[in-house]
């Protein structure tokens, strides 16, 4: 029997758009409908609109077993210039060892309705390419021919999979409108699944039957498939914003697993395992546990084991992923499996972060360090479902060690960041422990605030130009970003700063502690402004546009968590000069907020020759719940409107 798992329910206020129009579902017949279709009622700001996407999964006989056929057929209308993206297109298809998946029967069109005629255009398939995403995914890409406002296009392919473990999941739901969606699953009584649907508390319409064709036969067994179609009809585009993990979290999907097999014998297996049996595979496993094993004897080979005598923890542990980050490079691959040998790896010196993490795990224990490795789930792979031990949940394996009695995470892949911290796409709820005999989650928060100290020495020249001298000082997830994008280089810093608004004077640009991770990193140049005068007075932006300029949050509901990863802190302090024949015209009014939840404070001291202006907000959680939205909102609203907020000064009479 087949299980429905509520994750999360979508509440639609959602007009139903396709009543008195008939869109075509038929591949390579266009109707009127679909023609003359030029914005989408439902959703008039819509840049593209699906008007179908159906998908059917199917066993198919192979070698004395069975392989997965997943076909599927699409139609998309442009409705704008904007919308032209829609028309690249990628399939992501799966590889591991000896398992494979491979695309076929891959065709593509477009039509344009021209001089009163339908022109088609057929896409060159050998105009595609692969792009590889990591060790386990490939994505085919390509881009349909001869495409502007107005144009439909269609695609379909199969793709023939020696996967049977994961049936092939279906997202009715996209970033823009789609007018109907169908997945069609044909079970065969040697396999059993286990769904889950996420994003909606029921479909449109289901059908479950038994196939009326010819019998087919495995072994003894005579059977039929058995048919279930879902669909869904007339959903609204997922409409994400800031601060969330991943799309995948939310939208509407049907997500398949592997429950039970049930040989031609009639004797069952189940697959649907437990954490602690999933535990102990990866322990057993030759690029998990065995793999660590490995590493362990390896560390006489590559660090001196006098330099770690007499070392406490906490300086054995710093040595070892010192030596790693300095040694490794991460490939920029994820993955919770080794991709080679510990051997290799140190002789090739790149890796992807199973390679590096499990490799430094077996250096730490080698070293007399207890550490595990923690496996989780990346921002962008999405959340755990925490009910389900399904091993595909997770991409990533990161580093626990026990310090002095303490958690300590850490990743050998983040060269430039803190020994204990993580990444921050790896920032996503918990991870779970991959330890003997037990099963433990750990939390992943980061509770320390990042922080952007911005202040700026503004004076006015006798020229009528703004100077200003600004220093930014980031610490902690900022500063790591600071780090990895701005790094030292006068030359790279200029180009990301460079503007049409000021000038950089380039013997300013100078940087502090690049290398030196316990510190912050501090970044100060000098800009020159023309400086606006209006009627003899003079107006200024007291942060330079430094403050955000718009709200992030547009949506006037929301239905899941606001997620910043990590609690936030921004300060400005703004002195300036006033220049002589000028006097104060005008200052914005003091504003303060402070709860449990958020702090912000403005302020302005007049000290006639000099105004210092100071404005701060923080973020005192990394998560808010979906219940809180309004209040961030505002929260914002408020920061955008004070940051933005401009001094007039005025001659002095």
């Amino acid at each position: 029997m087949i299980k429905i798992r509520i994750l999360s329910v979508l509440i639609f206020a959602f007009s139903l758009c396709s009543l008195g129009q008939e869109y075509s579902r038929e591949f390579g017949k266009v109707v009127k409908d679909d023609v003359e279709l030029t914005e989408y009622p439902a959703d008039k700001n819509a840049e593209a609109v699906v008007l179908f996407d159906m998908a059917k999964s199917y066993f198919v006989d192979s070698n004395n077993g069975f392989d997965l056929v997943f076909e599927r057929t699409s139609r998309i209308k442009i409705l704008t210039e904007a919308g032209i993206k829609w028309a690249e297109i990628e399939i992501p298809y799966y590889q591991e060892g000896n398992i494979y998946e491979k695309i076929f029967d891959l065709e593509a069109y477009s039509y344009n309705y021209e001089n009163g005629q339908i022109n088609k255009t057929k896409l060159d398939v050998s105009n595609s390419y692969t792009e590889k995403i990591n060790h386990y995914w490939n994505l085919k890409k390509f881009a349909l021919p001869n495409v502007k406002a107005g144009t439909i296009i269609e695609y379909r392919y199969k793709i023939n999979s020696q996967y049977l473990f994961n049936l092939r999941d279906w997202e009715f739901q996209r970033r823009i409108p789609v007018v109907y969606s169908e997945y069609e699953v044909r079970m065969i009584p040697f396999y059993g699944y286990t769904f889950l649907l996420q994003g909606a508390n029921k479909f449109s319409s289901t059908m479950s039957y038994v196939d009326k064709g010819l019998s087919r036969q495995f072994g003894s067994t005579n059977y039929n498939d058995y048919i279930n179609k879902y669909i869904m009809k007339d959903l609204p585009a997922f409409n994400s914003e800031e601060f969330i993990t991943s799309i995948n979290d939310y939208i509407i999907k049907i997500d398949f697993q592997l429950s039970k097999i049930t040989q031609p014998n009639g004797s069952k297996i189940d697959v649907m395992t437990s954490w602690d049996l999933m535990i102990k595979d990866l322990l057993n496993h030759a690029s998990f546990g065995k793999y660590i094993a490995k590493a362990e004897k390896l560390l006489p080979s590559v660090i001196d084991s006098k330099e770690l005598e007499s070392k406490t923890t906490q300086e054995k542990f710093d040595i070892i992923i010192n030596y790693v980050k300095a040694n490794y490079n991460w490939d920029k691959m994820d993955g919770k499996y080794a991709s080679k040998l510990p051997n290799k790896l140190i002789t090739e010196k790149v890796g992807n972060c199973a390679d590096i993490n499990l490799f430094t795990i077996g250096l730490l224990n080698g070293a007399g360090i207890e550490a595990y490795p923690l496996l989780i789930s990346t921002r962008e792979n999405g959340k755990i479902k925490y009910d389900y031990p399904f091993s595909h949940f997770f991409d990533y394996v990161l580093i626990l060690a026990i310090i002095d009695g303490q958690n300590v995470l850490s990743d050998g892949t983040e060269i430039l960041s803190l020994n204990n911290r993580i990444p921050s796409r790896c920032i996503n709820e918990r991870g779970l422990i991959v330890k003997k005999d037990e099963v433990k989650w750990v939390g992943l928060e980061c509770l320390l605030p990042s922080e952007i100290n911005t202040e700026i020495a503004m004076e006015i020249t006798k020229e009528m130009d703004l100077r200003s001298a600004i220093t930014k000082t980031s610490t902690e997830y900022e500063a790591l970003y600071c780090r990895n994008n701005y790094s030292d280089d006068v030359e790279s810093i200029k180009k990301k700063l460079d503007s049409k608004d000021f000038t950089i004077i380039d013997s300013t640009i100078s940087v502090q502690n690049q290398h030196d991770k316990n510190e912050p990193y501090v970044l100060s140049y000098t800009t020159l402004s023309q400086t606006s005068i209006i009627n003899d007075k003079i107006y200024l932006s007291p942060f330079l546009g430094e403050s955000l300029s718009e709200n992030p949050l547009k949506q006037p509901t929301r239905t899941y968590p606001i997620d910043m990863v990590y609690p936030t802190k921004r300060s400005f302090k703004t002195s300036i000069n006033i220049p002589e024949g000028y006097q104060v015209y005008f200052i914005p009014e003091e504003f303060k907020i402070s709860n449990q939840s958020f702090d912000f404070n403005y302020s302005v001291k007049n000290e006639q020759t000099q105004l210092v202006v100071s404005f701060d907000y923080y973020f005192k959680k990394s998560v808010y719940p979906d219940t809180d939205y309004s209040k961030i909102k505002y929260y914002f609203k408020e920061i955008v409107k004070k940051g933005n907020e401009k001094i007039v000064l005025s001659k002095k009479i």
